[in-house]
């Protein structure tokens, strides 16, 4: 039985994982455009965070010549639009991309505690009996021995949603040749890590450019 509850338990933290999906939408006038290079930008997010989205999107996207944007633009200080320009330029890429989170909630449930109990019990006896005509007296010893254990264990289940908006530039023009959204659910208490979610979403960005011929 403590087996049977334990399995049910991981299966509420550990079900299930994160997914991603994206709706998005490629303007016209880039069609057949196919950029060689880019720039990845992620914002709205703590630091780290942003940081790992850009190395993993990169990451994913080879062999398309990545950077990150935090190594282009280091967030030391306020740039100016031509100095953007500038090293964006001087960084070689074609394209811009950015991605951007929006909303970021996650939850908590309570499902109630399982309980499981166990108990053993032993017993020992020796002895004689002796008859005296009608009578029979026992003579010996008896021990005995029980125990029990009972386990309480609460259940709780765990589940996140994010939503995002992605945009890639034409780096030349400014022009918007992709743009759409991204909504990264988790449920299970290992699939709503901020790992989880970030890898699930740049998984997700990364095959959605390839296919789509925006990159290699």
């Amino acid at each position: 039985m403590y087996r049977i509850i334990s399995f049910l338990i991981s299966a509420f933290l550990l079900s299930s994982c994160a997914t991603s999906k994206i709706t998005a939408f490629r303007d016209p006038a880039f069609a057949t455009t196919h950029f060689s290079s880019l720039v990845v930008f992620a914002q709205g997010m703590a630091l780290d965070s942003s940081v790992e989205v850009e190395k993993m999107i990169c990451n994913k996207l080879v062999p398309t010549p990545c950077k990150s944007g935090k190594s282009v633009l280091p967030p030391t200080r306020q740039y100016t639009a031509a100095e953007v320009a500038k090293y964006l330029e001087d960084s070689g890429s074609e394209a811009v991309l950015i991605v951007a989170l929006v909303a970021d909630r996650s939850n908590t449930q309570y499902f109630g505690t399982f309980t499981t109990s166990t108990a053993s019990a032993s017993a020992t006896s020796s002895g004689t009996i002796n008859f005296y005509g009608n009578n029979a007296f026992w003579n010996g010893t008896a021990t005995g021995y029980a125990s029990g254990q009972s386990v309480s264990l609460p259940v709780y289940g765990y589940s996140r949603v994010a939503f995002g908006q992605l945009g890639l530039f034409d780096r030349p023009t400014g022009h918007i040749a992709w743009r759409g959204e991204i909504k990264v659910t988790g449920q299970g208490a290992l699939n709503i890590t901020d790992d989880a979610f970030i890898s699930s979403a740049t998984s997700e960005i990364s095959r959605e450019l390839k296919e789509s011929g925006l990159v290699n």
